[in-house]
């Protein structure tokens, strides 16, 4: 099996290339250090690739922002750039395009989380259903809850979970802003690229939500933060600041499918992150 990863520098892209070196060839995309240059914010000017590939992840992404631009920048990476992506995948003969999304692309206005990166990341499925439909290829949609590791790679997109294993570390208490002890789905990313490997080798097609099958509130987060690091520290909320929100409810029919449940529940994870840290200090 040959396999192209657009997104060589995300965590997730590199993961998934470690990881799929068992089942053949892989191929890294990216704007640099890749094996063929691809930007996804430069769509008219896309690659003519030589090689052929069974495969190809798309596994890159833009976070969005504030501002104007970044409203701009998000819609022409996730939408446009997943356009480009769908016609790379054709032009070297995939039979299969496996479209790394997000949980957010459910999110709709009203909803707390709701954003440019929702509204881009749901434009990108979009494309990708149009654009597989039109040209007869096969199409598989993941949209991952939370995802975090062990040694820090996701620590810019899950900034809560890192903060509470540094306080965690330092003995320190949490504090979390409001009352509301908010509702959490995190998943590891090692459980993530084994979802990822298992819908590749069984080219298992549709539209699928990954999460951890416990969700948690923020308080056994911290309690399985405290418990890893062993420092001491309480967690305290303040009822002065805004509730962070819960997040949306999350009906998951993938695993029962390539059966496979994650394994890795937030006390194994941040027992992963201490020990990581502690035999790197």
């Amino acid at each position: 099996m040959r396999i192209l990863i657009v997104g060589n520098t995300s965590a997730i892209g590199r993961a998934l290339a470690k990881r799929f070196e068992r089942f053949g060839e892989i191929r890294l995309a990216g704007r640099q250090d890749a094996d063929l240059l691809f930007d996804l914010s430069q769509w008219c000017d896309s690659p003519e690739p030589e090689e052929l590939f069974d495969v190809v992840v798309h596994a890159a992404a833009d976070f969005g922002g504030a501002t104007d631009e970044d409203y701009m920048c998000a819609e022409l990476v996730n939408a446009v750039g997943t356009l480009s992506v769908c016609r790379l995948a054709r032009r070297v003969q995939a039979a299969h395009l496996v479209l790394l999304s997000s949980i957010f692309a459910t999110y709709q206005p009203g909803d707390p989380y709701y954003g440019i990166y929702s509204l881009s990341k749901r434009h990108g499925e979009e494309t990708a259903r149009f654009f597989c439909t039109e040209r007869n290829m096969a199409l598989t949609i993941l949209r991952p809850t939370q995802i975090y590791d062990g040694i820090g790679m996701c620590r810019r997109y899950q900034a809560l979970l890192y903060f509470m294993a540094d306080r965690a570390e330092a003995g320190e208490d949490i504090s979390l802003y409001g009352s509301n002890d908010a509702l959490r789905n995190y998943l590891h990313l090692d459980d993530f690229v084994e979802i990822c490997s298992r819908v590749v080798q069984g080219r298992c097609t549709g539209t699928f939500t990954c999460a951890n099958p416990q969700f948690f509130h923020l308080s056994k987060v911290a309690g399985a933060a405290f418990s890893a690091f062993g420092q001491g520290g309480e967690l305290k909320f303040m009822p002065e600041k805004p509730d962070l929100a819960d997040l949306p409810t999350i009906d998951d029919a993938l695993h029962g499918q390539i059966d496979y449940w994650p394994s890795i529940d937030i006390g194994e994870g941040f027992k992963r992150i201490s020990n990581y840290r502690e035999s790197n200090s």
